[in-house]
């Protein structure tokens, strides 16, 4: 298994994609963190607002949202790599189980998007720092613990998302369908489907008050948070009962197809 992880490593750090998307990633975190001071002088009514708390760019690396789409596309084009090139059926025929050549793609992937999720923030932070010069304000705030919690959990919901994409990629075997759906993932555009499936629950089950976007991973992303107590079990309870599904059955599909 270790040597299988270090093979998987040392071919995502060789990954093009993976290291445009966090340059792309990096880039436009540090231009926000030093464009949002600038653009706020010019708003009049602006003259009293609070300074950046830290905590509040730890718990969201990424100053666009849609940035997320660059991470998604890095995973899928990691877990299909192996099929396009031919590579995985060489080094499934020199391993004793086939279920440790997932479980590596999955450990490897969680190191993927902890990669992405540091440099959101660090980057974040070194606009904010720079953005001082024209005129911005950051501050060390008390939140910061509750802000590296609300971080990992965050993790652990791409962690499930990214469970069910190796599901598609390496299970089902179809990359289109697996970037189509991360880029649907990525852009929130299920909130709309899952306010449709609200009013359905609604009206034939006569139940108020139920939101399916509680239970969605995507969603949840977005509105987690240790320091403010939101959605926090959810989104624990989400990430691990997702990825142990969905990993399950990557492994057990991988195991009964053929390589081609």
């Amino acid at each position: 298994m270790a040597n299988i992880i270090k093979m998987d490593l040392r071919r995502m750090s060789h990954s093009t994609l993976f290291a445009v998307s966090l340059l792309i990633i990096a880039g436009l975190n540090l231009v926000a963190g030093i464009a949002e001071p600038v653009v706020l002088r010019l708003i009049p009514t602006a003259s009293n607002l609070k300074p950046t708390l830290i905590s509040d760019l730890i718990a969201s690396p990424f100053s666009i949202p849609l940035l997320i789409i660059l991470l998604i596309m890095s995973a899928v084009s990691f877990f299909y790599a192996d099929f396009s090139g031919g590579y995985i059926k060489n080094i499934a025929g020199q391993v004793n189980n086939r279920s440790t050549l997932v479980v590596s793609k999955f450990i490897v992937i969680g190191i993927h998007n902890m990669i992405f999720l540091l440099v959101g923030v660090v980057s974040r932070i070194l606009g904010a720092l720079v953005g001082i010069a024209m005129g911005g304000a950051i501050e060390f705030d008390a939140l910061i613990p509750a802000a590296l919690l609300t971080l990992l959990i965050k993790w652990m919901l791409i962690m499930a998302i990214c469970a069910i994409l190796l599901f598609i990629t390496t299970g089902v075997r179809n990359k289109t369908l697996a970037s189509i759906i991360g880029v649907i993932i990525g852009t929130g555009a299920l909130g709309l489907v899952y306010l449709g499936l609200d009013a359905a629950v609604a009206n034939i089950f006569k139940v108020n008050g139920f939101s399916i976007s509680d239970y969605m991973p995507d969603q949840l992303i977005s509105s987690v948070s240790v320091g403010s107590n939101i959605a926090v079990i959810n989104a624990i309870i989400v990430a691990l009962v997702c990825t142990a599904i969905f990993l399950s059955l990557a492994i057990k599909l991988f195991k009964i197809r053929d390589l081609k």
